[in-house]
């Protein structure tokens, strides 16, 4: 057994909660085993936590376009009209008529896998997701506000600001009270 399952052996059947147990079964026989220093291996684990990471924020920044075509496509399907229709110019009435023609959506396009479950041929599970290769993409829009040219606002967020302040004094305060209750924990952190 490896310290970790290679990239494209996990099962594509398996839910979040699936994965989640596995994790923890493989950690457990990892500690269990005795074969490993097992702060060496956190140490690792966690480069490969930066690592892997980065990779997934890099991926996510670039596949936004390919889950946005596949929406389109499996949503809003528009075919190219074909013979005498697409030389006249009949039938593109919509605002695909200046792009190119999507495909017809397939099994292949919304899945990898046949026995994903029923609705296997339904991509469609609610407006801007899609169902592929198992899993359930979603495709969100953030607005951002700038809310500081508002007086109020100004004033409620420098109220909240000296509220915070006084709370961490009284905290302070409290910190040097023999009958105040306290709890301590050692933790581990890594620093690469």
């Amino acid at each position: 057994m490896g310290l970790i399952k290679p990239i494209g052996t996990l099962e594509k059947t398996l839910s979040k909660p699936g994965i989640v147990r596995l994790a923890a079964d493989h950690a457990k026989q990892i500690i269990d085993s005795g074969q490993y220093d097992l702060l060496k291996t956190y140490v690792e684990m966690k480069r490969y936590e930066v690592y892997i990471k980065t990779i997934i924020a890099q991926l996510k920044n670039h596949s936004v376009a390919q889950a946005q075509e596949l929406r389109a496509i499996t949503q809003q399907p528009t075919v190219a009209p074909v013979g005498p229709a697409a030389e006249s110019g009949e039938g593109v009435v919509d605002s695909f008529a200046n792009a190119a023609y999507l495909p017809v959506p397939t099994t292949s396009a919304t899945s990898l896998d046949d026995a994903d479950d029923a609705d296997a041929d339904n991509p469609i599970v609610r407006q801007n997701t899609i169902n592929y290769s198992t899993a359930s993409v979603q495709i969100t829009k953030r607005t951002t506000y700038d809310f500081t040219q508002d007086t109020e606002w100004q004033r409620l967020t420098a109220e909240i600001a000296s509220l915070k302040a006084q709370l961490k004094q009284r905290e302070e305060y409290l910190k040097t009270q023999e009958d105040t209750p306290a709890f301590t924990q050692e933790n581990v952190s890594v620093r690469l």
